[in-house]
């Protein structure tokens, strides 16, 4: 692999969406509810962004990009988007939202709801046109929250036609919600399998809250569990739900991608499933499944890794065919123009063929690049 370039396609990067683009019009209807920049916080000076419920620090994370030597329009200029990805090596990014994954969060708050939805179809519609600059290169990934399911599956169908190439769900159900396991779900799940969207579960839009927006020493104090546990969220509707509850049996072409919660927990995950199956399996009412529960994580699950060191030793328990390599970008964990290098030393026990899937090839079968 060292001695040729790689087909690189990133399965996990991030536009950084200008947070002006969630008060215009929104904060007429929704108050002192809608995303919006704040100049102070907590008594502290500084660039903040609300998202309903948590507070993101801008300015950092515009000087974290600047110490990496990328420059913060990257984030939101589709022609610089460009010309960093030739700079890097990269043949094309699959691009998910930044502040809109905190404000899918706050939709665990009833009142925050609509706003919620308002928020998506706001970025959705951004986030077709950053794209349209290139749509071979940039693979938009539209967002919607699960409180309404037939708005969702309403939404899907509207941002399809705009060019978006998959969609972000809440990783789980907002509060209150049914388990997406239940029938009311059905109309999301044929739509997107219908038209080919891809459904991410990504770390952040679930009911535990990032663990790197903290302010207060309570909160710092708590951040080192919440990040355990965030990294954890996507287990239970993966076996509750998509898995024993039948959804991907179901939906036999749906696709669905976890992304940015690594690879190194899935084979004792797979490990633990046929641990249900087996041992326990007199103690619990287990449904009839098509396959080996596990089975459905070698086959039906694609995973996203950025940087587990761990990831050689995992993926041949997954298989090579479903692990998808992101670069996180511009995030605080994303490689710089050094995509080239990074994914050959990440991946450099693997075979070359197992590379070349991970690093790009499984990411263009995914989305149909």
């Amino acid at each position: 692999m060292a001695a040729q370039k790689a087909r690189i396609i990133s399965a996990d990067s991030h536009v950084m969406e200008p947070p002006e683009i969630y008060e215009k019009g929104l904060d007429k209807r929704f108050g002192n509810r809608a995303p919006r920049m704040m100049r102070e916080y907590l008594g502290k000076k500084g660039t903040f962004f609300f998202s309903g419920d948590q507070v993101l620090k801008i300015r950092q994370v515009d000087e974290q990009q600047r110490a990496r030597g990328t420059d913060p329009a990257y984030g939101y200029d589709p022609v610089k988007r460009l010309e960093f990805l030739d700079q890097a090596g990269v043949e094309a990014e699959v691009i998910y939202a930044t502040l809109l994954s905190m404000v899918m969060h706050a939709a665990n708050i009833p009142e925050n709801r609509e706003m919620c939805r308002a928020a998506c179809q706001v970025f959705n519609d951004w986030m077709a046109e950053f794209c349209s600059a290139n749509p071979k290169r940039l693979l938009g990934v539209g967002a919607v929250t699960m409180d309404d399911p037939q708005w969702a599956a309403g939404e899907i169908e509207r941002m399809r036609k705009k060019g978006l190439r998959g969609v972000v769900i809440n990783t789980v159900p907002p509060d209150g919600c049914p388990a997406y396991r239940h029938d009311s779900y059905t109309r999301v799940w044929s739509a997107a399998e219908s038209l080919d969207m891809p459904v991410t579960l990504h770390i952040v839009t679930g009911k535990v809250r990032d663990f790197a927006h903290v302010h207060t020493k309570e909160e710092n104090e708590a951040a080192p569990g919440w990040m355990f546990d965030l990294f954890s969220e996507v287990k239970a509707p993966l076996a509750n739900d998509f898995i024993f509850g039948g959804i991907l049996d179901r939906h036999e072409k749906l696709k669905l991608v976890c992304s940015e919660f690594e690879v190194n927990w899935v084979p004792a995950f797979m490990w633990g499933l046929d641990q249900i199956e087996g041992p326990f399996a007199s103690r619990v009412a287990l449904p009839h499944l098509k396959m080996k529960a596990s089975d459905y994580m070698r086959t039906r699950v694609w995973h996203g890794i950025i940087d587990d060191p761990f990831g050689d030793q995992a993926i041949p328990y997954i298989g090579s065919s479903q692990v998808c390599w992101g670069s996180d970008f511009p995030h605080v964990r994303s490689i710089g123009t050094n995509a080239q290098a990074f994914v050959a030393d990440l991946f450099k026990n693997l075979t070359p063929a197992d590379c070349d899937k991970v690093v790009g090839g499984n990411t263009a079968k995914v989305y149909g690049v």
